[in-house]
């Protein structure tokens, strides 16, 4: 069996990883895409505490990392989202449904610690691309 060819993508504008890592994956017409924080081209935590702004840079780094491809938040087909607060989820909604519009990917939250202080969203997806 051929292994098959993957391509990552580690978009400038973003700044570097924190980790040993790439900001997505392309193989067989799926961009996986790592967990996105609200972090800064320099790193540092947007809004510590806030959970709709981060949400949103979080989102917006999708959407830089799916532009890449020719992709944007109408191909995510699926996304885990991990918030340090559970009582945050309405917040995060709201935010989520501003950047989604009526585009409802399938979706599963779960609560966690994240690695930096004052993250309290992660997001984690997968888009359907050309390929």
């Amino acid at each position: 069996m051929t292994p098959a060819a993957i391509s990552t993508l580690n978009p400038e504008s973003l700044g570097p990883a924190i980790a040993p890592y790439s900001q997505a994956t392309v193989v067989n017409g799926f961009c996986f895409i790592a967990g996105q924080v609200g972090l800064d081209a320099s790193n540092q935590v947007i809004a510590p505490g806030d959970v709709r702004a981060q949400t949103t840079a979080a989102i917006e780094r999708m959407e830089t990392i799916l532009a890449e491809v020719g992709a944007g938040l109408e191909d995510v087909v699926t996304a885990t989202v991990f918030l340090t607060d559970v009582d945050d989820f309405a917040a995060f909604n709201e935010a989520w449904a501003e950047k989604f519009g009526d585009h409802r990917p399938a979706r599963a939250t779960v609560r966690a610690d994240l690695l930096l202080d004052g993250l309290v969203v992660e997001i984690q997806a997968i888009a359907a691309v050309q390929g």
